[in-house]
Order: C-alpha cells, then sequence, then structure tokens
C-alpha cells in the first residue's frame, strides 16, 4: 500500500504524532518509548521531513539513531491542543472522581457497583451540577485539603 500525502497532510500529521506520543508517553519515566510499534511507525513518517521540506520540524540525532520533533514542533499548534486536552482531562477527573468519594461516603462501594445506570446517574448528577457550578464559579480557590502531618 502506498499513501501520497500533500505538504500540508504531512504538516498535519506530524501534529499529530506529537498528540499520539504525548498521550502515550508523557507519564512514563523510562527512556524508552512505552509502544514500540507506534514508535516505529513515528519514526518511519518522521524520516520523510526532509524530502517534505521540514527539517525545521524533525531532526536525526546520531547518537540515538532516531529522529526528534524539535522544539518548534512541539511548541507549535499541538501544543495549544494538549494544553486544552489537559485542562480538560483535569477538571473533568477531579470532578469524577470528587463524586465517586461522595457517593461510597454516604452508600459504600458495594452498593454503588450494585447501581443500575440509572440510579447511578441519580446519585451523581446532583453532585456533578454542584462541583461544576463551584469549580466553573471559584477554581480552586475553595478546594482544602486535611492532611495528617
Amino acid at each position: 500500500m502506498q499513501i501520497e500525502l500533500s505538504k500540508d497532510e504531512y504538516r498535519n500529521l506530524l501534529d499529530l504524532l506529537v498528540i499520539a506520543d504525548w498521550v502515550l508517553n508523557v507519564h512514563n519515566e523510562d527512556a524508552e518509548p512505552t509502544n514500540k510499534k507506534y514508535h516505529e511507525v513515528e519514526q518511519k513518517i518522521f524520516s520523510y521531513a526532509g524530502k517534505m521540506g521540514f527539517v525545521d520540524l524533525i531532526e536525526y540525532d546520531i547518537k540515538y539513531n532516531e529522529f526528534f520533533p524539535t522544539a518548534d514542533l512541539e511548541e507549535g499548534e499541538s501544543r495549544d491542543y494538549l494544553d486544552e486536552y489537559d485542562n480538560n482531562t483535569f477538571w473533568t477527573e477531579l470532578v469524577d472522581r470528587l463524586i465517586e468519594r461522595d457517593v461510597i461516603k454516604e452508600i459504600g462501594e458495594k452498593k454503588l457497583e450494585k447501581l443500575t445506570i440509572e440510579k447511578r446517574y441519580e446519585k451523581e448528577q446532583p453532585l456533578a451540577d454542584k462541583y461544576g457550578t463551584e469549580f466553573e464559579k471559584n477554581g480552586l480557590d475553595n478546594l482544602v485539603l486535611k492532611m495528617d502531618v
């Protein structure tokens, strides 16, 4: 199979690869990528950067025998999408975890697991509304952690 890409399509593909790599590897503390099969595809696509006229976005490192995105690529348009994704994920996860905590405190984990989707929604939605309104209005300003220090 052969795929032909315009210069603009190839450029967009580079952004997609930066986004995908972030999602796959941002929390991986190892030097090696977490998923070799995706890394190999990424390397193959990066290898065409010179032919496509994007030497300013992908560089080859002889020491590692690999291609890497430059700061220009990593801090470009894909960064805006990643920042938005991270921000939305943070607020969604925070609210979801607080809701789960509160429902478990109220009825217990066993009862929560047995609830139908409809009953679970009935329990969770008022809390989702409450937390959503609070965080939208005040951000983290009113969030307090009780800690044993």
